[in-house]
């Protein structure tokens, strides 16, 4: 990977990964989330576990968390 690719935080994100991590922050299942994507729920999964690395998070709460900051719909002091 070249050095000015970023490994970690929500600029390393893949575009796949951001539309899983957008859906799945809008409370979707795995499988919700693969049928929306039309992919099996094994790549979600996958995705999942990219993502949760990249943002070093452990659960889909934190997630949701870095999609609203990220995403601008969290109110400033909210």
């Amino acid at each position: 990977m070249p050095a000015t690719v970023m490994n970690f935080g929500w600029a390393s994100l893949t575009p796949a990964e951001l539309r899983v991590a957008r859906l799945v922050a809008d409370g979707l299942t795995n499988r919700a989330t693969a049928s929306v994507l039309n992919v099996s729920p094994h790549t979600v999964d996958s995705h999942l576990r990219h993502i949760f690395g990249k943002l070093q998070i452990t659960g889909r709460v934190a997630l949701a968390r870095h999609v609203l900051i990220h995403e601008g719909g969290m109110e400033k002091g909210a």
